[in-house]
């Protein structure tokens, strides 16, 4: 009976001595994975094991990265983690909340105020260089939007004091605030994804509408435009959650009817060109938010013929202008859409070869306050 005792006590010890045995077999014998389509992201490949890397322990690091990276199921083990750290009242812990109505929200971001207000100078200064009349539209975060169905206890979101601190410090570059239009908009339809921090195709006609009304011009009603609905989307809160369970997203592309030329720019590549602002090659993926403009590139040029004389609009922006784009498309001939996090030749040298008639920064209020790129205007 004692012996038997004994073997109940180290039963559970060479349980789990078998699994990591079989689980170090297993990693070393299947073959490595580049890419998580859950995770949306490239996997650590096998470190190159040097005497220099294991001394400065950059070898053990990158091992350490491999291993995690490349575990068998690593897919289950992430699900098992955020739904345990969900039942045991974690979640307002977590970098991404789950939410009532299935919905993945990031966090408040913390708050970098010297980064934001460089953003907001080095945009004063360039739109002052150019002389035209410049704007912004900071897109605010999914968890301002949608405080409703946040968890009880989370974090606080910044919106209103970043727009109360743009409103006060632009001097050239009026700011738009389209808070309430969006508020006020859910009345009418969903303005944010579940899975994503996009807006969703309503919510950048929501966008749109605002900036037309803003410059005093028109724009095309919502019975306008002919809708497809997709379901299947899983975006990139999603893919950062853990949570694989929780339903997909309905895309929906919103199409004017027009006829553009869009082309697509990237440094040292041939330049792309379509005759649409929609790439549905995208529509078979789990994230389809690339189907509007092919997702991100560091210039894209859409050239709308039937608007001939309405003028061009140079468009500075993060990827909330993606679909965004493919509504204000139909009011200006030509629509120029630069991404500084990508674009490393002179702007100003651009606009001098395609002038413009007005400028939009277009970003999220998460990038204004991390992103350091608009050190590249000039």
């Amino acid at each position: 009976m004692e012996k038997l005792k004994q073997c109940y006590k180290i039963l559970p010890m060479l349980v789990f001595l078998v699994f990591l045995g079989v689980m170090a077999v297993l990693l070393f014998a299947l073959p490595d994975k580049d890419y998580s389509p859950n995770e949306k992201r490239y996997l650590a490949s096998a470190p190159e094991v040097t005497v220099e890397g294991i001394l400065s322990g950059k070898t053990q690091e990158d091992l350490e990265k491999y291993t995690a990276d490349q575990i068998p199921g690593r897919d289950f083990y992430v699900g098992v983690n955020a739904y345990w750290n969900l039942a045991t009242g974690r979640n307002a812990a977590q970098d991404i909340y789950y939410c009532d109505g299935g919905y993945l929200i990031n966090a408040p971001k913390a708050m970098n105020e010297t980064v934001f207000t460089n953003n907001l100078t080095k945009f004063d200064q360039f739109a002052a260089q150019l002389g035209v009349p410049a704007d912004l539209i900071m897109v605010p975060s999914t968890g301002y939007l949608m405080e409703e169905v946040l968890p009880t206890f989370h974090g606080a979101y910044d919106d209103d004091q970043l727009y109360d601190l743009a409103s006060q410090q632009l001097q050239t570059v009026r700011l738009i605030d389209v808070r309430e239009d969006l508020k006020e908009g859910k009345e009418n339809g969903q303005i944010c994804y579940r899975t994503d921090h996009h807006l969703t195709s309503y919510g950048n006609y929501l966008l749109y509408r605002s900036y037309q009304i803003a410059q005093g011009a028109p724009y095309l009603s919502r019975d306008a435009y002919e809708v497809a609905s997709y379901d299947g989307f899983y975006g990139t809160t999603w893919s950062g959650s853990g949570y694989w369970g929780v339903a997909p997203d309905r895309l929906e592309v919103w199409d004017s009817g027009i006829q553009p030329t869009v082309t697509l720019i990237d440094g040292g590549m041939e330049p792309q060109v379509s005759d649409s602002l929609f790439f549905p090659s995208h529509l078979e993926e789990m994230d389809k938010y690339p189907v509007f403009l092919d997702g991100n590139h560091s210039l894209v040029t859409i050239h709308n013929p039937a608007a001939a004389g309405s003028g061009s609009v140079l468009v500075i922006r993060d990827s909330y202008a993606h679909c965004f784009s493919t509504f204000l498309a139909a009011n200006y001939e030509n629509v120029y859409l630069v991404d500084l996090r990508y674009y490393r030749q002179s702007l100003s040298q651009f606009v001098a070869e395609h002038p413009v008639d007005k400028v939009l920064y277009l970003y999220g209020v998460d990038n204004l306050v991390s992103d350091t790129n608009s050190a590249w205007l000039q």
